[in-house]
């Protein structure tokens, strides 16, 4: 196990490679340590970790041979082949031509049964809150998958924004006119612009603190770091006081994870963890039917989502690092062994003060 804060690191036994993966992200969250001691975190066996708080401030990365200290203003870096139109246009390109495909009413992807859970779950402890009718905010909806549970969870209304015209339409059909969905068509740079223009739509008085919770799911992967950060600030407007913001992203280690017969795979071979920041990757997921999905990651580390937490103004309450589980493994082994005993995706659970 790592060590809790306060004390000294004893061993840590994993397999090279599993030792390389959690290598990098207990260095990234032990210089988040450092800058504030009096933070306390618990690591427990199902790979969960909770903070109270990180502290407002920007973890930098000091590691030898590290390409990047500081990101440029444009997001982009030596040695980086995207930058914020490209990685964005790419995005809106690849989920217009593959829409139909993203369209299921079960669990489908790999990601439906280790990652969206997880946001289900932080999602619905929220939503059971009060007993008051709750509308979210779902940023780069897709097809609507994510907002169709939302609702089942307890969601009084849910507004979907993406910037694939396509999957904004196979949402729209997928609803078949519940008043409860609101789905547009917006790049996630212009989220408040939009919802002011859909204002009389959404039914909401205004964006601007108009949203009780918040989730991008898998969104962040196609941004740039300052894409990134401008998207979280926008999120953070739209909430309220005490809002919540879930989002999750294919975890940084995956840019090692690059076996050709894998359910979830990254065409990295050879990259670096630090080098490779903001560097557009592509790779594949597949489905449990055997149909693989293309996707796209934007190469970001754990400092890079924390750093852009704290500069919103966000307070982390909770991350888990989401895998394949004994669960998984029992009700299909073919399908999830080629990925099993890897963190394969980071979910954040944020809170506005």
């Amino acid at each position: 196990r790592f060590p809790i804060h306060g004390e000294t690191p004893l061993s840590i036994t994993f397999s090279s490679t599993v030792m390389h993966f959690h290598f990098i992200f207990f260095v990234s969250l032990q210089i988040a340590l450092v800058i504030n001691r009096s933070i306390t975190i618990a690591f427990r066996p199902n790979r969960k970790l909770t903070p109270s708080l990180f502290p407002h401030g920007h973890i930098t990365h000091q590691i030898r041979g590290g390409a990047l200290e500081n990101a440029d203003d444009d997001g982009d870096d030596e040695g980086g082949e995207t930058t914020t139109s490209t990685s964005q246009d790419t995005s809106r390109t690849m989920y217009n031509k593959q829409a139909t495909n993203w369209v299921r009413t079960e669990p489908r992807c790999l990601s439906d049964f280790t990652g969206r859970p997880v946001v289900f779950g932080m999602l619905e402890e929220e939503l059971g809150k009060d007993n008051t009718d709750k509308i979210v905010l779902d940023v780069g909806c897709g097809e609507g998958y994510c907002a169709r549970k939302v609702i089942e969870l307890g969601a009084a209304k849910v507004v979907g924004s993406d910037i694939s015209r396509e999957m904004i339409n196979s949402a729209k059909i997928t609803s078949e006119g519940d008043d409860r969905f609101r789905y547009y068509v917006c790049p996630v740079g212009q989220l408040i612009q939009g919802l002011n223009e859909q204002v009389d739509d959404i039914g909401i008085e205004s964006p601007e603190g108009g949203f009780d919770l918040a989730m991008a799911v898998f969104l962040f992967n196609y941004l740039t770091t300052n894409d990134m950060e401008n998207a979280i600030v926008q999120v953070y407007q739209a909430l309220k006081s005490g809002g919540s913001f879930v989002f999750s992203v294919p975890h940084p280690s995956m840019i090692f994870c690059h076996d050709k017969g894998a359910v979830f795979r990254l065409d990295s071979e050879g990259e670096g963890y630090y080098s490779s920041r903001n560097k557009k990757i592509l790779g594949q997921i597949s489905t449990i039917d055997g149909t693989k999905l293309n996707i796209m990651s934007v190469h970001k580390t754990v400092g890079d989502y924390i750093n852009a937490i704290n500069a919103a103004g966000f307070q982390i309450v909770d991350i888990q690092e989401a895998g394949v589980t004994d669960e998984h493994l029992a009700l299909h082994p073919e399908f999830f062994s080629s990925v099993q005993d890897r963190p394969l995706h980071l979910v954040f659970k944020l809170k506005k003060p």
